[in-house]
């Protein structure tokens, strides 16, 4: 059987080597790789340097105007952002596209689970509706997410379930990044958003503040390590740390004692994909109740659950880890044997090869 041609598309902003360590961005670049692994020849599509994926003669980086659509296979789109840009580049007619969701939005602001609203939650809803009507397939990440879509466009049989990987191997540690500090370290490691979801940041930077300052009274350091509006954190409660590419984040969880997840709410359809990497470096994790993927730390034995939105709970627990033993090379074999990239690489392929004609031309 031939290799397909495939194109993946994320957004069209420049990407370069040193891009922030963002999981969209993560995501993009293993499921491109994990394609190319498998013998396919994989265009990333973007306006930018690349984003530092190992040279082989099966992954290349093109620029948007160079792409003919008509050459691919398949086109396989990151989030809304990714589908707009391919349907801005001409692109969204093609027979064989496979959009990947991080969040599926409600027709209205009430819409329970969904943190997008107004001009916003609009407009990725019409994209979303553009998604319905042209993708092959659509990829969700939880089963409350499918509910949702389903409740919305109907029930289908093209909707695939793809959770977030880790790496099967990691870069070598570096140096801890937290030396010169004397306490223990609870991280908060991923993205608090900005423009595109300002309600929820604030949120989040009040919640940051909140925990931070109790943990401050129990010894304990709360650091930020990621992307996002940090304006409103307070430096008393909260250390933000220097933003950081993808190669050096894992060393922000390696040497950290615990890792915080916040729910966005108390429903929640998106899972948290910071809780499959911090458990991919043996790092316990406190984490709230209606995150969709806790199951995680039920699997592993790495951590504990708190009620959403109780501080006072989430920080005893935050203490409680940082003096518990842990189960940590047994999770890393687990995360690592159940979710890698390569194991969610496996879906599209199955698919693609039964979707695609004249295997042997």
């Amino acid at each position: 059987m031939r290799p397909l041609r495939i194109a993946t598309v994320y957004k069209r902003d420049v990407f370069s080597h040193f891009a922030p360590a963002k999981m969209s961005t993560i995501r993009w670049l293993r499921m491109s790789e994990g394609l190319a692994a498998l013998g396919h020849r994989v265009d990333m599509i973007m306006n930018g340097s690349g984003l530092g994926h190992a040279a082989t003669p099966n992954l290349r980086s093109v620029p948007f105007a160079d792409v003919d659509w008509n050459t691919y296979d398949v086109v396989k789109t990151l989030f809304h952002s990714g589908f707009e840009s391919l349907s801005d580049e001409g692109g969204s007619n093609h027979p064989f596209i496979i959009s990947k969701l991080g969040s599926v939005v409600g027709n209205h602001d009430d819409t329970d689970g969904v943190y997008f609203f107004n001009h916003e939650r609009e407009h990725l809803y019409r994209v979303q509706e553009q998604i319905r009507e042209r993708s092959r397939y659509v990829t969700l990440l939880t089963a409350a997410s499918r509910r949702l879509w389903e409740d919305l466009h109907g029930s289908t049989d093209n909707l695939l379930h793809v959770p977030t990987g880790v790496d099967r191997a990691l870069p070598a540690a570096n140096d801890n990044p937290y030396n010169r500090f004397r306490e223990a370290i609870a991280v908060y490691a991923g993205n608090i958003y900005g423009e595109t979801q300002p309600e929820m940041n604030i949120v989040w930077q009040d919640r940051l503040n909140s925990l931070g300052s109790l943990m401050r009274k129990k010894g304990i350091r709360l650091c930020f390590v990621g992307t996002g509006r940090v304006d409103r954190l307070d430096p008393d409660a909260v250390t933000v740390m220097r933003e950081v590419d993808n190669r050096e984040v894992w060393d922000y969880q390696r040497f950290a004692n615990v890792g915080l997840v916040l729910a966005q709410g108390l429903t929640q359809h998106n899972e948290s994909s910071k809780l499959y990497y911090y458990l991919r470096t043996g790092l316990p994790v406190v984490s709230e109740a209606p995150v969709p993927n806790n199951f995680l730390i039920d699997a592993t034995g790495m951590g504990y659950v708190a009620d959403y939105g109780d501080d006072q709970m989430i920080v005893d627990m935050v203490e409680s880890a940082i003096k518990r033993e842990w189960p940590r090379r047994e999770a890393i074999r687990y995360i690592v044997r159940h979710h890698s990239w390569e194991k969610r690489v496996e879906t599209y392929q199955e698919l693609i090869r039964a979707g695609v004609p004249d295997q042997a031309g």
